[in-house]
């Protein structure tokens, strides 16, 4: 039986949720991934809101708690708060892409195919070493925002619309896309 591993850039797929228009079900992923294989992990990387931000630390305590009753290992870090000195602009950094591909190196004996959700350029020389290794690597993004060496490198790319139908959330009402007027 073939074992599988999914690695999700959780970052990278909430914004690709948001420009799709509608919400991932991680538990639907898992269950989409893994049916009829054996399971060698499944991963979800994410950064924390910062401490000060109760509201937002509470709703991301939930949905940790929710992944990892799903099955998910949660592997995440607080976001650093960076300020220009010269504008005062505020931005939010929470870059773990090191962890994810420490992960997939850590666990290679465990998994025949690795299933990335995520598409950053960032990620190619891990996939070739990952197909160099046997692996079969197929990734999951949006087509638009996935850069294309990454869908070259990749054994297979999923656009997520293709499998809408079977990872969308049920019963949550997206905001509305906005209709073109006459």
């Amino acid at each position: 039986m073939q074992r599988v591993a999914l690695f999700v850039d959780g970052g990278n797929m909430f914004f690709a949720q948001r420009s799709c228009g509608w919400h991932i079900d991680f538990r639907l992923v898992y269950q989409f991934f893994t049916d009829n294989r054996e399971k060698a992990g499944a991963f979800y990387f994410t950064a924390t809101p910062p401490a000060g931000d109760r509201d937002k630390l509470d709703k991301y305590r939930k949905f940790r708690t929710a992944l990892i009753y799903m099955g998910y290992t949660v592997v995440d870090k607080e976001v650093s708060v960076i300020t220009d000195r010269t504008t005062g602009v505020t931005k939010l950094k929470g870059n773990l892409d090191v962890e994810m591909v420490f992960r997939m190196l850590t666990t290679v004996e465990s998994y025949d195919e690795a299933v990335i959700l995520g598409g950053d350029r960032d990620y190619v020389p891990i996939f070739e070493h990952l197909r160099n290794l046997g692996k079969t690597v197929t990734v999951v993004g949006r087509r638009a925002s996935t850069a294309t060496e990454v869908i070259n490198v990749a054994n297979r790319f999923m656009d997520l619309d293709s499998i809408r139908d079977r990872i969308e959330k049920r019963g949550y009402a997206a905001a509305p896309r906005s209709q073109p007027t006459n």
